[in-house]
């Protein structure tokens, strides 16, 4: 395959998005040319943009070797504006509520947050639940304050008579 022409316009380069635009036209006869020679084409004009954009990234950009020893080359800021997929979103219109609220300077509640800062550990914990400051109590076990409790023996024998004559009670209803 013969070499492919030189340029007639330089390439533009858009470093900061790796893009070079190429805006030579493809010379070739549609009609004589064949779809292998237009592919060889297609390749060698390829091979020429690729060739010509990471020399302008080797000459014109700064390159660094990280601590590990890596190269790495610091890219400019990009030029071209890309499109976006879709339209920029319009604001929402404001409900009655939030011109209401507006109006009177009502503003939205803060939620209290999970955690609670723990002194004894100085840590943040959960306020409550698993591992929470309220159920932990001061031990790291999880064992709280009050781990010994003195039984009112006199509280428990009447809840145990009460609990009795409820038996009691229900034996005279079935036996009517």
């Amino acid at each position: 395959m013969a070499d492919p022409p030189s340029q007639v316009q330089p390439y533009a380069f858009d470093l900061g998005h790796l893009l070079l635009s190429d805006p030579n036209p493809l010379t070739t006869a549609p009609s004589t040319a064949s779809p292998a020679d237009k592919e060889a084409l297609l390749a060698a004009r390829a091979q020429l943009c690729a060739q010509a954009l990471i020399n302008q990234l080797l000459t014109a950009c700064a390159i660094q070797r990280s601590p590990e020893g890596d190269l790495h080359i610091k890219l400019p800021d990009p030029t071209t504006q890309l499109p976006r997929e879709k339209p920029v979103p319009k604001e929402k219109e404001k409900t009655k509520w939030d011109k209401f609220a507006e109006k009177k300077g009502i503003k939205a509640k803060r939620k209290d947050g999970k955690l609670a800062f723990d002194e004894a550990s100085g840590e943040w914990k959960a306020k409550y639940g698993y591992k929470g400051k309220a159920s932990a109590g001061a031990a790291a076990g999880g064992v709280g304050e009050d781990w010994l409790v003195e039984v009112d023996e006199k509280a428990e024998k009447a809840e145990r008579e009460g609990a009795d004559e409820g038996k009691k009670a229900k034996k005279q209803k079935k036996g009517r």
